[in-house]
């Protein structure tokens, strides 16, 4: 009988072990997927900064970087979006197609017009007024401003909105 007992917690330790574990990495893949997928950055300037060093080294892979992605865009940005709910029910996929092609072509422009002409970030600054969704916030009409070698400086109206969640910051979109 002792043995039986023995048999008995170790079978309910082995479970619980496994329930444990389980768990444990089914509560992960649920948090990663409403969260990021690329980092993002701790400040509007950050990823300012990080988008003028991405044109000066024409670096389209690190501008992508700088945006939200497909799975961010999917899981949480597009559910909040009135234009995601009846009547007008726009597919999400559909909507990040279009804003996809919009920022490829973005993206490819603004490195033929500004890429490698070591040019400094001055500050980003947002021109109308935020608005809050579930979960996130957008800061709008993101003006970026930026000086030349010969201490020129010009406002670039080349970024779309910015997301911010939990404090950190990722660009929605390169205006084509």
């Amino acid at each position: 009988m002792h043995r039986g007992n023995e048999r008995t917690v170790y079978t309910f330790y082995i479970l619980l072990t496994t329930l444990f574990v389980y768990s444990g990495l089914v509560g992960c893949e649920k948090s990663n997927r409403r969260g990021w997928v690329t980092q993002p950055l701790h400040s509007p300037d950050q990823l300012g900064i990080a988008v003028v060093d991405a044109l000066n080294r024409e670096n389209i892979e690190h501008l992508n970087r700088l945006r939200v992605q497909r799975e961010e865009f999917l899981d949480w940005v597009w559910p909040a979006f009135p234009a995601s709910r009846p009547p007008s029910n726009f597919p999400g996929d559909f909507a990040w197609s279009n804003m996809n092609n919009k920022c490829n072509i973005g993206m490819k422009k603004w490195i033929n017009h500004y890429g490698g002409h070591n040019l400094k970030f001055v500050d980003i600054r947002f021109e109308q007024p935020q608005k809050i969704y579930d979960g996130f916030q957008l800061l709008r009409g993101t003006v970026l401003t930026l000086q030349n070698t010969a201490g020129e400086k010009r406002e670039l109206k080349i970024l779309g909105s910015v997301v911010v969640k939990n404090n950190q910051y990722k660009l929605l979109s390169y205006k084509d």
